[in-house]
């Protein structure tokens, strides 16, 4: 062979061999660029690195810091590698932040679901690794997804953690659910669950007791802090899934778009479950009919929800019978139904339940699951006696609590002030905006978007609160749009937990001696009442409350045998009138 050719073939030889020993002058190249390791660390991180042939600290990940921790306990025999291992993660950060700079590196250094492990503190978003700077070495810190389990579960854990990397900024309740969703995964990796969506009620509460085995956690109420990741984790998939899953066994309203005016703001119907029903054929039948009155039907959330509650607890039942409801008889039903007569339900809501069951037989009869309605509702409807209830609040409780308003949040005496002043609903008061107050000349007004209704209603009020909530906006910088309370998370503020300090404030001031119970909606019987009383017509009072029908109005009217009463005062103090003078013309009739 020629020599020319033997030097052709040895130069790539050469080449490559120079390439190699280039490497290690590389990677040293790199270390010492990370200037906020110290030189103690570097170096024996360089040793590492060199015996474990790697040429660019951007091979670094978790499985080679997990081998730097065993080299350093076993092989360099130190017992506390934690600065080693924490220069370690400055490199591997610096490394990330330079690969940052171009768009190859972006791609490379992705946080995404991948068959391996990934480490917080890896982060590509530097104010994410800055958040968890204090917290790298905990074990919640660390997430396997190469392990053995259904890709769908780790997509769920995947989004779930990133969720809870954005949403809790405070450390120690992130904490609280990073550890909570990482004993989560363990627990369905262990016990074979796929799908969060389609966790049952019993394997919730089985994961409630497996969180006490082998002191997973140290104190029950740090179990306690664990078990909410659960409804998290649910929440979270269904809002992100790209189609919406009707097959879930929790439906989260927000995912399902609907239209502003049949949802309550402030309201807590957020969710609908059919975790209770425990058959799955009776669950596939309820999950048809509330995606049908959802989809279709054009009424309330909070209707539907409440009427659905009568099916879920008729389906509940069947479940323990172990009955399908399309078989079902009518000297069951009668069974059912007389069951709950015997749980003592007024008639009213009686009749209510019974006319959800029937809408939901019909249904089921359309939609050629059986073919007729096995039971007839008006057997069963109950007569309902309209009943006055006396629930006007005294005008002693109104005034103690005034005298004590002070002691309250600012926005808790304002939404108090609506109640009293005007007898707002708590849902129209909670969902109150910017642009709710106007004047007109020289009167002040107030427009209340009224939920129940779907209408607007505009009432005029007193010029003290209009002053009073113009003072509030400026100083809350509340634009025409906002609502005015607003809740932690920026939405309005929530009609329960209005109620909740209400009732915890009345108790802890002891509004007359402690035996006050606030309720909201006693107040707009206060003012139809006050109004009514003091000459306002039937017809006005019942255009200020927002009612369609007078008939509603009455039952809001208290104290009318008092109103009567001054009426036959006032009659029989006219002269001749009086109940002798009667008598005397009776007498006088009977004479002739």
């Amino acid at each position: 062979m020629p020599a020319s050719a033997i030097r052709k073939m040895e130069l790539p030889a050469i080449a490559q061999e120079d390439r190699i020993r280039e490497f290690p002058a590389r990677l040293c190249e790199e270390l010492d660029a990370c200037t906020e390791v110290r030189s103690v660390e570097r170096n024996k991180l360089r040793t590492f690195l060199l015996k474990e042939g790697i040429l660019s600290i951007t091979e670094m990940d978790y499985p080679l810091r997990q081998r730097f921790r065993a080299y350093l306990e076993y092989d360099q025999q130190i017992q506390r590698p934690e600065r080693y291992l924490k220069a370690y993660d400055r490199v591997k950060q610096h490394s990330i932040r330079e690969q940052q700079q171009t768009l190859a590196g972006r791609q490379q250094s992705r946080w995404q679901l991948e068959d391996k492990i990934l480490f917080i503190p890896y982060h590509p978003d530097s104010a994410v690794v800055t958040e968890f700077d204090s917290v790298w070495n905990k074990p919640n810190m660390v997430w396997d997804f190469s392990r053995t389990c259904g890709p769908l579960l780790k997509q769920q854990i995947f989004i779930t953690l990133n969720a809870v990397i954005k949403r809790f900024k405070e450390p120690r309740r992130r904490e609280q659910r990073l550890s909570g969703l990482h004993f989560l995964y363990d627990f369905c990796t262990e016990k074979g669950i796929e799908d969060m969506e389609k966790l049952e009620m019993a394997q919730a509460k089985d994961f409630e007791a497996w969180l006490e085995q082998e002191g997973r956690t140290n104190s029950e109420t740090r179990r306690q802090q664990m078990l909410p990741i659960i409804n998290f984790c649910r929440k979270t998939v269904f809002l992100q899934d790209e189609e919406i899953r009707w097959d879930a066994n929790v439906w989260y309203l927000e995912r399902l778009r609907l239209s502003k005016n049949r949802v309550n703001p402030s309201g807590s119907f957020a969710a609908v479950s059919f975790l209770e029903i425990t058959r799955p054929d009776n669950r596939r039948y309820a999950q048809e009919y509330m995606k049908y009155q959802l989809g279709i039907t054009g009424q309330a959330v909070s209707t539907l929800v409440v009427k659905y509650e009568g099916i879920r607890n008729f389906l509940v039942w069947l479940g323990k019978e172990e009955v399908n409801v399309c078989e079902c008889t009518e000297d069951r039903i009668d069974t059912y139904l007389d069951q709950m007569e015997g749980r003592g339900i007024i008639a009213k809501t009686f009749n209510e339940y019974l006319s959800g069951m029937h809408h939901f037989f019909r249904f089921l009869v359309v939609r050629g699951y059986m073919e007729q309605v096995p039971f007839h509702p008006e057997y069963h409807q109950k007569k309902v006696i309209p009943k006055h209830h006396d629930r006007s609040v005294s005008p002693e409780a109104c005034m103690e609590i005034l005298s004590k308003l002070h002691l309250l949040p600012e926005n808790q005496r304002c939404m108090y002030l609506h109640l009293w002043c005007l007898g707002l609903r708590i849902s129209e008061v909670c969902t109150l905006k910017g642009n709710a107050y106007y004047r007109q000349g020289q009167d002040a007004w107030i427009q209340v978007y009224q939920i129940k209704m779907k209408t607007y209603k505009r009432i005029p009020i007193s010029d003290g609160l209009y002053r009073i909530m113009q003072v509030y906006i400026k100083r809350k910088q509340i634009g025409p749009d906002e609502y005015l309370f607003t809740s932690k998370n920026g939405g309005p503020y929530r009609s329960a937990t209005l109620q909740y300090q209400m009732k915890k404030f009345c108790r802890e001031n002891e509004i007359e001696g402690g035996e006050y119970l606030f309720k909201s909606h006693d107040y707009r019987h206060t003012v139809a009442t006050f109004f009514y009383d003091n000459g306002a017509s039937l017809q006005s009072v019942r255009d200020y409350l927002g009612h369609n029908y007078e008939e509603m109005t009455e039952q809001y009217l208290d104290f009318t045998p008092r109103k009567l009463a001054k009426a036959n005062e006032e009659l029989f103090e006219e002269p001749g009138n009086s109940l002798a003078a009667g008598l005397e013309r009776k007498g006088g009739r009977h004479g002739r």
